[in-house]
């Protein structure tokens, strides 16, 4: 079942906050009559999804042709223990959306949809080294996916144990689960004792 049209303001907030969220989304669509999925970084302005990468590429062809598309992004909160092993569950959070693309070819747009993008993974990059020249935003392609369907779907709380296995001196509980980025490890001709900056993942 498809994403429904647009909902109530808090719940499209809430929708749109796991897509904000999420590392990367996944694509969908129809491709020589073959169903493909693929995984694309992603940005967000308002209520239009961007996505950049190579002009020749199967998938910003595929949004950037205006045909139906359905996009996901799923964020991991936890792992919720049961004391049987087959009702132990994930806890997440899960957007899915429809809409059509466009390319974006006016300079001004494609700046603001590579900002969104870098600033999401690696907030204030596009100030904080050299400013992206006119041929750094004219390099990769970017296409627009206006939103026009979106759905929510969660799950949270405990495991649903039988209430004959509570007894069971077996551990059961609620573990979380984030991203969290690792070491950072400098290029060579970074200056000693340069902080790394902040990514997604370590905040």
């Amino acid at each position: 079942m498809g994403p429904s049209p647009l909902p109530n303001p808090a719940q499209q907030a809430a929708a749109l906050a796991v897509l904000d969220e999420a590392p990367i989304c996944h694509v969908g669509f129809v491709e020589a009559g073959e169903p493909v999925v693929l995984p694309a970084l992603h940005g967000r302005v308002d209520d239009t999804l961007y996505l950049h990468g190579s002009p020749d590429g199967a998938l910003l062809r595929a949004v950037g042709s205006g045909r139906p598309l359905c996009i996901n992004a799923v964020v991991l909160d936890s792992i919720a223990v049961a004391r049987s092993a087959c009702h132990t569950a994930l806890n997440y959070r899960s957007v899915l959306l429809s809409g059509s693309g466009r390319p974006v070819h006016d300079p001004a747009e494609k700046e603001a949809a590579l900002r969104a993008i870098t600033e999401r993974i690696t907030p204030g990059a596009w100030e904080r080294g050299r400013t992206p020249s006119p041929d750094d935003v004219a390099a990769p392609a970017v296409v627009a996916l206006t939103i026009t369907g979106i759905s929510l779907r969660v799950r949270s709380g405990p495991a649903h144990d039988h209430e004959a296995d509570v007894s069971l001196p077996c551990w059961a509980g609620v573990v979380p689960l984030r991203l969290a980025a690792g070491p950072a490890v400098p290029e060579p001709g970074v200056p000693i004792g340069l902080e790394a900056p902040v990514v997604l993942g370590s905040r």
